[in-house]
């Protein structure tokens, strides 16, 4: 009975291997290679071709993503003329500062804010489109 039971095993362990060495043959082996015309393109005929298809790279280029996040932190200055508001962030391990645009709609919230407040902020790439006064 033994016998067969390793009979068996070896046998299975010989198919996965063989499946294995397939599917390796099968990825090896290139598809059909495009068959000449006998034309021959000058490299004049091909500079168009090559224009027209870095046109359709850059048309097909992704707009960049504009990252939406809240943030918080101490005013250390705020250029009201400019529109612009500087922020210290305490971390953990690190301190950061932060010189960020007032968006239009965000400067309203701009007036009350001085030196020392504590703020959030909520922002698109870099420009502050909510501000909130914690102290």
């Amino acid at each position: 009975m033994k016998r067969w039971f390793l009979i068996l095993v070896g046998f299975i362990f010989i198919l996965s291997l063989s499946g294995f060495a397939l599917a390796a043959e099968e990825k090896a082996t290139p598809e059909k290679a495009a068959e000449p015309s006998g034309e021959v393109k000058t490299s004049e005929e091909a500079k168009p071709a090559e224009a027209a298809k870095a046109e359709e790279a850059k048309q097909e280029a992704p707009k960049p993503v504009i990252v939406k996040y809240r943030m918080g932190g101490e005013v250390v200055e705020v250029d009201a003329a400019a529109r612009k508001i500087t922020l210290k962030q305490d971390a953990v391990k690190k301190q950061r500062k932060v010189t960020l645009k007032v968006g239009k709609k965000a400067t309203m919230d701009l007036e009350g804010v001085n030196a020392g407040d504590i703020v959030n902020v909520w922002v698109e790439g870099k420009t502050i489109t909510k501000l909130t006064k914690v102290f």
